[in-house]
């Protein structure tokens, strides 16, 4: 159950969401548009396994600073830990305007990464604390949709205004914008009434544990599947490379549907039915693509499908766990990066030895852990019944 103090409502007002969305987005903004961000340094003739390695760098700078918001989550104040992360963010960014050196660089990515991972914590922990936290993930995740489309199409124009470093600029800028409205964020975690307590004791139980490492195999497919999109266009349907690029753009578009659609479910039908559908979705989408992608419009529709029930289940993988352990949020980002390199590692060498069944395999195998790891631990209805004669506040 999510912990309130006396002043609870603050986590879930306006202008508290709104800055923390925005520390989030901000915060982990390098490793959304990777490929822009990487085009940035084309120029140095680096080697696609060095810029591979670059944006491994910051992934996993990223998910080390997410997990460390395990230990200080309740025990530092948040507001030193998101000035101390935008300003490492702020002078990371800035430096990569100027340094050329690839050694350097890596190193700066890594600092903006934990820096990203650090803010990251800080959104987890105020979701944990928030009365709605599946509406909040939703529209955290449409406005991601939106700024990495707008990054997408406006990396030309960056460039030809601004230079190679146009970007990173224009991200130290961001960071900085955010410095002024620290006190938005809520000071601490909240320290709950004893009778709460006791609830939280009992739900923070080991049922939380298969739900967190649910995410290794979710992402194992999202990953395997949007990095090599373009192979499956080619193998499986036969499209151009523009033809596949278009298609997926249309994709990553529709996708937020999955997001509007966790917002206008969230608290109606429970965890399990959602859950399931998803599941069952994404499989039967997985199946057509691979299998049944025939036309250009065919695989605009699976792919778009998949992607729609890809945004829908994260949405509700994360209320999951937060009913079950709020404590562990901060953990889940660490377990998405390694399915994020587990899911491209895996997917690149099924497809190298030119298999699309290896690839089904792979997916449909990961589908139905994620299944396995999650349906079995979710809270009855009956629970649910309790929990709130307990503390029907919320």
């Amino acid at each position: 159950m999510n912990a309130h103090s006396a002043q609870g409502p603050r986590f879930d007002s306006l202008p508290r969401l709104a800055y923390v969305n925005a520390l989030f987005i901000i915060g982990t903004i390098g490793t959304l548009i990777t490929p822009a961000m990487l085009a940035g340094w084309s120029h140095l003739r680096w080697t696609s396994t060095q810029l591979g390695a670059v944006a491994a760098i910051e992934l996993a700078g990223l998910a080390a600073g997410s997990l460390s918001g395990l230990y200080w989550q309740t025990r530092w104040r948040w507001r030193r830990v998101a000035s101390l992360s935008l300003i490492a963010g702020i002078a990371g960014n800035a430096a990569c305007m100027v340094v050329k050196d690839y050694t350097t660089v890596c190193v700066l990515r890594a600092l903006v990464g934990v820096s990203g991972g650090l803010l990251t914590a800080l959104y987890s922990a105020v979701l944990a604390n928030s009365r709605s936290p599946g509406r909040i993930i939703a529209v955290t995740t449409f406005i991601q949709i939106g700024v990495e489309a707008a990054f997408m199409f406006s990396t030309a124009s960056v460039f030809e205004r601004l230079g190679s470093s146009g970007l990173f600029i224009l991200m130290a800028a961001l960071f900085a914008a955010l410095l002024p409205f620290l006190s938005w964020l809520p000071p601490a975690w909240p320290s709950a009434p004893a009778a709460i307590q006791e609830v939280q004791e009992t739900r923070g139980s080991p049922r939380a544990y298969p739900l967190l490492f649910s995410f290794i195999p979710f992402i194992v497919v999202q990953a395997g599947i949007y990095t090599f999109l373009g192979e499956f266009g080619r193998i499986a349907a036969n499209l151009s490379v523009d033809v596949t690029l278009r298609a997926i753009g249309t994709s990553v578009v529709l996708s937020s549907l999955g997001s509007v659609a966790a917002y206008a479910l969230n608290d109606r039908i429970g965890l399990r039915l959602p859950i399931g559908g998803a599941i069952l979705l994404m499989s039967a989408m997985l199946l057509g693509m691979i299998l049944g992608s025939r036309s250009a419009a065919l695989f605009v529709f699976y792919i778009s499908l998949l992607q729609i029930g890809w945004i829908f289940l994260n949405c509700y993988l994360y209320s999951a766990l937060i009913e079950a352990n709020n404590l562990l949020v901060p953990a889940a980002t660490t377990l998405s990066s390694f399915g994020s390199v587990v899911g491209a590692g895996a997917m690149g060498y099924v497809l190298d030895h030119g298999s699309m069944m290896g690839a089904l395999a792979l997916t449909l195998g990961s589908m139905l852990l994620t299944a396995l790891l999650t349906l079995p631990f979710l809270r009855s209805p009956a629970v649910d019944a309790t929990d709130r004669r307990i503390y029907p506040a919320i």
